[in-house]
């Protein structure tokens, strides 16, 4: 049986966009995030996040290299695994950048949907149960930086243009893989598939991240997971205790683990002396940042 809405503390609620609030319910004892997303008719402006743009802390993976082993998710059969999903909607949108560029509402344009269709199956292949996190709202803070780019995407769509009317295909490609976006209408279609699967998935108040941090500090019979799918390194930052980098379309990734990381020593890196508030907190990462 499928999740339909994911429970929060008293406060969560509190800090959900206004654009999500309004689908929201009638505050009950324990306030629920729906599990739905605006259409682009919303007036405030949506989460998009440009393709190609390193997501988290600058340079924090390579840093932590030396802590994170391959792995195959079959390693996690029977338990509950938490997808990042503009994470595979990026790489799925780099099968059809043009398309989603030029014509969007083409056949073409979906192959996004196919690609993350075939990692949600592999998953359950594996016996793994999938469980997709959405962004929500924009973060209010990061308005400056979001126009930034805005403005950014528009300038690599208009020269992607100027360079396939020259003929040149590769350098238009390149360019409309920076102008495309992932908006909240094609995050929709996906949630209709989902939901015809009855695969679980929830919309957070923010960014998924945050989101998927909080379920992972969960018990599986309170809707938690074992681990975080995502390439978001914000994630370690966030606390997860078992995060997969860059899986592949056969299942094999990158897996950190926090637990082993405080407890190994590796190319001179000892972490022995922290507990997992200090690994994460601000002061440490800060310097990690740098």
């Amino acid at each position: 049986k499928p999740v339909t809405a994911l429970a929060l503390p008293p406060r969560a609620l509190s800090v959900i966009s206004p654009r999500l609030s309004r689908l929201c319910p009638a505050s009950p004892p324990h306030p629920q995030i729906p599990t739905q997303i605006l259409p682009e008719t919303s007036r405030s402006r949506p989460v998009y996040r440009r393709l190609g743009t390193p997501m988290g802390i600058p340079n924090l993976l390579r840093f932590m290299k030396p802590f994170i082993e391959p792995v195959h998710i079959k390693k996690y059969a029977g338990q509950r695994v938490g997808i990042d999903a503009y994470s595979w909607l990026h790489k799925g949108a780099y099968s059809c950048s043009m398309e989603l560029c030029m014509s969007p509402r083409s056949a073409g344009a979906r192959r996004y949907i196919s690609y993350f269709m075939h990692h949600v199956n592999l998953l359950r292949h594996h016996k793994v149960v999938p469980v997709v996190v959405f962004d929500g709202g924009s973060m209010p803070c990061k308005s400056a930086t979001d126009e930034d780019r805005h403005k950014k995407r528009e300038l690599s769509l208009v020269l992607g243009k100027e360079k396939l009317k020259q003929g040149n295909t590769a350098a238009a490609i390149d360019l409309f893989r920076k102008a495309v976006q992932i908006t909240p209408s094609m995050a929709y279609q996906l949630i209709q598939i989902l939901k015809t699967e009855n695969v679980e998935f929830v919309v957070a108040p923010y960014e998924a991240d945050a989101q998927l941090a909080y379920l992972a500090t969960l018990d599986a019979d309170q809707g938690g997971i074992a681990a975080v799918i995502t390439e978001d390194s914000d994630l370690i930052a966030y606390g997860c205790t078992a995060i997969i980098f860059k899986m592949d379309r056969f299942g094999n990734g990158e897996e950190f683990i926090m637990e082993k990381t405080l407890e190994t020593v590796k190319d001179g890196l000892c972490f022995q002396d922290f507990d997992q508030n200090l690994f994460t907190g601000k002061h440490h990462f800060c310097i990690l940042k740098t």
